[in-house]
């Protein structure tokens, strides 16, 4: 039987790969606003020495640090600092919804949390100079929940647009701040979408996880090509961890995706 190897990332928290994991996630956000190195350590050092088993220390030290973001945001707002403001909530919403990850069942507690974050990232998008819409993306089983990104310097009238969707335990927001703000800098439009069985879709809206994941997918396209301000035949489909199985089953199902990344 050959010897169990330790994952290739750095290890932060020796013998919890999935603590470890997660905290890389969440450095991984800093580029895009997600994170803060301070707040990281405020919450490493809360969990110095506890069991690689103890998921509510996990729950409570990232909890601990997004309300204490959150209470910045706050400040900032009501001081009329909007910039500041926009990037405390952005960073108060990552924390809480990596908190709520690990916490199973899914308890009132839970979802607590995780509407914190959502209600944080809706806080951010009213704040910030990055144009965002807070979209419903019709479907058989019911609306999608979603953020339509608009493209910075754009070439055209009509931009590319990528649909964005997430994976087992990711949401919309983490998404996010994997890579978004790059994507509309470089004139490419993002829909960012919590699909079947992940994020509000699940928790709130009962849209449990489905094996025709191109029935979303489809659904995207769909309410894409109304929209005068996408290019309907530059529409590209990507979608992380357990999405890098269902992107591929997306595009080859609905050749209207003219390209696909699986990012899992």
């Amino acid at each position: 039987m050959s010897a169990k190897k330790d994952p290739a990332y750095f290890m932060y928290f020796p013998g919890n790969y999935r603590w470890s994991s997660a905290f890389i996630n969440m450095m991984s956000a800093a580029p895009y606003g997600g994170s803060e190195i301070s707040e990281l350590h405020r919450i490493g050092m809360q969990l110095k020495d506890k069991a690689p088993e103890d998921d509510e220390a996990w729950f409570h030290a990232c909890v601990n640090v997004a309300d204490k973001v959150r209470a910045h945001a706050q400040r900032f707002e009501a001081a009329r600092h909007p910039v500041s403001a926009a990037h405390a909530y952005l960073r108060a919403c990552n924390y809480y919804q990596m908190a709520e990850r690990f916490r199973t069942p899914k308890d009132e507690i839970a979802l607590a949390a995780f509407k914190a974050g959502v209600d944080c990232f809706h806080r951010h998008v009213a704040l910030t100079d990055v144009n965002i819409e807070i979209v419903e993306v019709p479907t058989s089983a019911g609306p999608l929940p979603g953020y339509f990104v608009h493209a910075q310097n754009a070439k055209s009238k009509r931009p590319p647009c990528v649909v964005y969707f997430d994976g087992l335990d990711v949401t919309k927001e983490i998404q996010y701040v994997r890579g978004v703000p790059d994507l509309i800098k470089r004139g490419i439009s993002v829909l960012v979408m919590d699909g079947p069985g992940t994020g509000e879709a699940i928790r709130f809206r009962g849209q449990y996880l489905r094996h025709d994941y191109e029935v979303a997918g489809s659904a995207c396209i769909d309410w894409l090509e109304k929209r005068n301000d996408v290019d309907p035949k530059k529409i590209g489909v990507v979608a992380i961890s357990l999405g890098g199985y269902y992107s591929p089953r997306m595009a080859s199902m609905d050749d209207r995706f003219a390209a696909c990344i699986a990012w899992g």
